[in-house]
């Protein structure tokens, strides 16, 4: 640090750059804490703003976790029907016992049951008004099934399977309707889209939420802009303690956003888990976990910085001293 004697006596202080990241420092630290403050002086509209931000990020979230629940659990094999291949051999010879080995031995299929002649037709009897029909043959006319649950969840991937195994000795026919299964994933893809399409819109009303409180903000604080410019304040000198409003702002909706999503999982977890165990599933809805905990408060954060300073630069640029 370098002082210099003037001729009026004055000392120009030269200020190194160690100093200026001090006070760059410093002066961040204060508006951390300033700008939390100033927003808590007013809780009535600071929890208005904060509730309609979180509601903004809980909903398409909540709508991705209940489709990605779908989308990954294990119900799937409950509402997938198995492929029925029926044989044209004996269930009890040795070209249907081969076949039954091979089909288990299959890294692309999951389960394999055999329902003999003699199951099939104890089955079908049980039907109500088909012991009557039945009783007209003299002998079994049923087949022996095995059922197969394939692995794949893709339609194209279980046609392909049912082809292979179409051409198996002692094979008479592959029974499996992959259509609704390719709408299935259809209805899914198309649902994907929305959600994203959802999660943009979404983000774009926290963002003009954000952008239109400090617009407010901003008109009541003119008069003190235009004399911090006036006395050679920069631009991004005056749009700081806006930015840290805006975090402030987008990271409090991010964490009424959390309290909705946990409290809404925890309220609907009970009811869906009864639901899945009347279909013998364990589905069951999972609450948001650490990273994607931090994710939420991460994008509500960068959401309100990202809000406040499209918002702050447009309305900075309008305001000049007099």
């Amino acid at each position: 640090m370098n002082e210099s004697a003037t001729g009026s006596g004055a000392n120009i202080r030269q200020i190194n750059r160690t100093d200026r990241l001090k006070a760059w420092s410093r002066h961040h630290r204060q508006l951390f804490r300033s700008t939390l403050s100033t927003l808590l002086n007013q809780p009535g509209a600071l929890l208005i703003t904060w509730l309609v931000i979180g509601i903004a990020l809980s909903l398409p979230i909540l709508l991705s976790l209940a489709l990605r629940e779908i989308s990954e659990a294990d119900t799937r094999q409950v509402i997938q029907p198995a492929m029925s291949v029926y044989l044209s051999v004996p269930s009890e010879s040795e070209t249907a016992q081969a076949l039954l080995q091979r089909l288990r031995a299959s890294s692309a299929v999951g389960e394999v049951r055999l329902i003999t002649e003699q199951a099939a037709l104890m089955e079908f009897s049980s039907l109500a008004g088909f012991g009557d029909v039945l009783n007209a043959f003299s002998e079994n006319p049923l087949p022996g099934i095995i059922e197969v649950v394939p692995r794949e969840r893709d339609g194209a991937g279980i046609k392909l399977l049912a082809q292979q195994i179409a051409g198996q000795d002692g094979v008479d026919q592959v029974s499996f309707d992959a259509a609704w299964l390719e709408r299935l994933s259809a209805i899914l893809g198309i649902l994907e889209r929305v959600l994203y399409a959802l999660g943009v819109l979404f983000s774009g009303a926290v963002i003009l939420i954000i952008g239109n409180t400090l617009r407010l903000t901003i008109e009541n604080q003119r008069g003190e802009i235009e004399i911090t410019k006036l006395f050679g304040g920069s631009d991004s000198f005056v749009q700081r303690p806006f930015i840290y409003r805006g975090f402030w702002l987008g990271f409090g909706g991010a964490l009424l956003a959390f309290l909705i999503i946990q409290s809404s999982l925890l309220y609907l977890s009970g009811p869906v888990e009864r639901l899945a165990q009347s279909y013998r599933s364990n589905f069951a809805l999972e609450t948001l976990n650490f990273g994607e905990s931090i994710g939420l408060f991460a994008l509500g954060a960068l959401l309100g910085i990202l809000g406040s300073w499209v918002s702050v630069w447009r309305y900075l640029k309008q305001i000049q001293p007099k």
